[in-house]
């Protein structure tokens, strides 16, 4: 009975393996293939691998991970396979632990996400040094390119003139910040996929078998010590070298947009105790596409929700 069952348990990881490895490279693949629609697809190509995790255990993971590699790598080339490797991998295989061994989810999301910066700059510094070419240099290059593939679009759509000149300028305009500002972008990308991720796990939470609590997103809130973080580096952009003011710029990035999520915690927060509470959070995301700027207001209010503890109820007093 004990062979029979054992039989059973490895072909049944095996069987996990062949779809987790199917499903992980059908999500990455659609940013191969359709960019566009594809990017939001890439967001979860690590679910199957940390599913399996749960379900069969890390070894499954592993060989989901590696085996999705190798498929990319072989229909897209290497520079695929490193793509997935330096973006999912990290992801599908350390932030389950994180969570197994009791971590918060904010903290799980955090230590992954140095775990995988750490990764991707030990792994270009390894490139730069035995290959000798400027990895910075290629991104920009890469950049470039993508801004002069989407000028030739438009032209071929029939913009011309002072139309296509004024298209030209802002376009070469947003290269340039992006070239600046990549890190940062990149850096929220890992974020935005381990909280995907994340999201996923707690809604099949109890069929995966996990008890663990991994708290409501209306309770996030950021460490004191990070309001610190954006004081200086915003300082440091006043400096005037680039060698300062550019890692500065980036370190606001980041730091505005976790406190555009304590703030966005802070509104959801207050929207669930009004009556309507359904219709107000639609109307807020709505609002939130139709006016990109309203961002702003909300990063400020997870700024002052520091010494406004605004999620607080207030008591009210007898007179």
């Amino acid at each position: 009975m004990s062979e029979i069952k054992q039989t059973n348990t490895v072909a049944a990881r095996l069987g996990a393996a062949a779809v987790g490895t199917t499903a992980a490279f059908a999500l990455f693949a659609a940013y191969m293939v359709i960019p566009p629609a594809g990017f939001f697809l890439s967001l979860l190509a690590p679910f199957p691998a940390i599913y399996s995790r749960f379900k069969h255990g890390r070894s499954t993971a592993l060989i989901i991970t590696l085996l999705t590699t190798t498929l990319m790598t072989a229909v897209f080339g290497i520079q695929a396979g490193a793509l997935y490797l330096l973006q999912c991998a990290i992801i599908a295989l350390l932030l389950p632990e994180f969570l197994v061994k009791g971590f918060p989810a904010s903290r799980a999301i955090a230590w992954t996400t140095a775990a995988n910066l750490m990764l991707i700059a030990s792994i270009t510094l390894v490139y730069s040094i035995t290959s000798g070419q400027n990895i910075h240099q290629q991104v920009v290059n890469e950049i470039n390119a993508s801004i002069t593939q989407a000028i030739g679009i438009y032209q071929k759509a029939g913009v011309k003139g002072d139309e296509l000149d004024l298209l030209k300028q802002s376009m070469t305009r947003a290269a340039e910040l992006v070239v600046k500002i990549y890190p940062a972008l990149a850096t929220l990308f890992l974020i935005a996929m381990s909280c995907c991720n994340l999201a996923l796990i707690k809604r099949f939470a109890v069929k995966l078998g996990i008890d663990q609590q991994f708290g409501e997103f209306r309770e996030f809130k950021n460490p004191e010590f990070l309001v610190w973080l954006l004081i200086i580096a915003g300082f440091a952009m006043v400096a005037g070298n680039p060698i300062i003011t550019i890692p500065a710029l980036n370190v606001v990035i980041i730091v505005t947009a976790l406190y555009f999520l304590q703030g966005l915690a802070v509104i959801i927060t207050i929207i669930n105790r009004q009556v309507l509470a359904r219709i107000l959070r639609m109307m807020l995301f709505l609002m939130m596409l139709i006016q990109p700027y309203l961002a702003a207001l909300i990063a400020a209010l997870g700024i002052f929700d520091l010494w406004g503890d605004f999620r607080t109820p207030r008591k009210k007093e007898n007179l």
